[in-house]
């Protein structure tokens, strides 16, 4: 008697998976429950730790995008990381009102509800940018990055 062995490709399974909170693993390319996922989002445990190995023996100076890289918690996870480093760069801008501050960055005066509700529209950073600098504010992106991921509390 011939026993079929159950696919481990299944999309219906992996849909009802990330239904129920799972992810999808970038690399054996199914998906998982969520109590599996590793340090980073992208791979399951096995995958992170493979390709870990994998990873060491890379020659110095290669560093592919596959190689695995622990992530912040979801909580401190900026929403716009994944546009990559390079947008992070500081803009010379000239903010509208500054507080005093004895110390380390000014403290802006900026219209927090203004950009709480523009991003929870959708709008990006670049958006909400050009929408305050029609009202006369200006702000560097890196502060509004600082503002959107957290990091500078929204009054």
């Amino acid at each position: 008697m011939v026993t079929i062995a159950e696919p481990k490709f299944s999309v219906q399974r992996d849909k009802e998976l990330e239904k129920a909170g799972g992810f999808w693993c970038h690399a054996c390319l199914v998906s998982h429950p969520a109590i599996e996922q590793s340090p980073d989002p992208r791979y399951c445990q096995g995958c992170y730790e493979f390709l870990l190995k994998e990873a060491e023996m890379l020659s110095p100076g290669k560093y592919p995008k596959w190689i695995p890289k622990p992530q912040r918690t979801q909580e401190n996870q900026c929403p716009i990381a994944k546009y990559g480093s390079g947008v992070l760069a500081a803009t010379k801008a000239i903010p509208a009102k500054t507080l005093p501050r004895v110390g380390g960055r000014p403290v802006l005066d900026l219209p927090f509800e203004l950009i709480k509700e523009l991003q929870d529209q959708g709008h990006g950073a670049t958006e909400i940018r050009r929408q305050l600098k029609d009202k006369d504010i200006e702000v560097s992106m890196r502060t509004l990055y600082r503002v959107l991921s957290g990091q500078q509390v929204m009054e």
